[in-house]
């Protein structure tokens, strides 16, 4: 497996197939994702792309000084899940942000992912919260600087 940049362009058929499951392409096109502060990664078997993360600077309404990014559109196609591909897209998210000088990264996760985020790391911030058509969300946080 490899891990390299990516448009937000080829994030559309991961997310679509997994995280907007069913619903129209246009519903995968994140806000931000042409931003030249935003970032993509994608993790390729060969030539095919199985999984993709992005990330936004975005202070969210819980960081509110210093450089703050946030994880969005974390997805990894159904036959390579649990299988460390996710944890390695976080780890080099991370590492990316470390040496851009990011204070906190956080993300909003569905609560069916809690366990993910916690075992990498990542602290639950304030209540759960519905996100309409999608499901039941937590906000989670990770110090980097």
């Amino acid at each position: 497996m490899e891990i390299k940049s990516i448009s937000s362009h080829q994030t559309i058929s991961v997310r679509n197939a997994i995280l907007r499951k069913g619903r129209p392409i246009k519903s995968c096109y994140f806000k931000g994702d042409d931003l030249k502060e935003t970032f993509h990664l994608g993790a390729f078997r060969k030539e095919e792309i199985i999984g993709v993360i992005s990330c936004y600077l975005n202070n969210g309404i819980y960081f509110t000084n210093g450089v703050n990014y946030q994880i969005r559109g974390v997805a990894i196609l159904e036959k390579f899940q649990k299988k460390g591909i996710g944890k390695a897209l976080m780890l080099k998210t991370e590492k990316t942000l470390r040496t851009s000088n990011c204070n906190f990264v956080w993300l909003n996760a569905r609560v069916n992912a809690n366990e993910f985020y916690t075992k990498l790391k990542y602290e639950p911030i304030g209540p759960n919260f519905e996100v309409p058509e999608i499901g039941n969300h937590q906000c989670f946080f990770k110090k980097l600087n």
